[in-house]
């Protein structure tokens, strides 16, 4: 049995938000909780299994310490993937992936030039 990869120093999930400490906070039981965005070629393999590629669309996303696990809705189904945290940089870093920046509440409250 081979060992994993090492992680990256630095992964782009990780400042996918505005303030991660303000918007996202991590439990020590519970992984990130995200939501991101497959605009691109996405395949994982299901154990020994064939790949299987992600539809476009929207997914939630769970980062845990070592892998990322993805969840989307396929017509009645509901289906999960996890791959490595290296992987899901690769696919970010590729622009298959993209990650939905979260907004402060305060942004949202601020008036629009013309707004009446």
């Amino acid at each position: 049995m081979s060992a994993r990869p090492p992680l990256p120093p630095t992964h782009p999930a990780d400042t996918s938000t505005l303030e991660p400490g303000t918007d996202m906070q991590s439990v020590p039981e519970n992984p990130l909780s995200q939501s991101a965005f497959i605009c691109g070629e996405v395949s994982y393999r299901p154990g020994d299994g064939q790949m299987v590629v992600i539809r476009p669309g929207p997914v939630s996303v769970e980062i845990g310490t070592h892998d990322v696990t993805l969840g989307w809705q396929d017509e009645s189904s509901r289906l999960s993937a996890v791959m490595p945290r290296t992987e899901y940089a690769r696919f970010i870093g590729e622009g298959a992936i993209k990650p939905v920046v979260t907004h402060r509440p305060e942004d949202a409250s601020a008036p629009e030039d013309g707004a009446h």
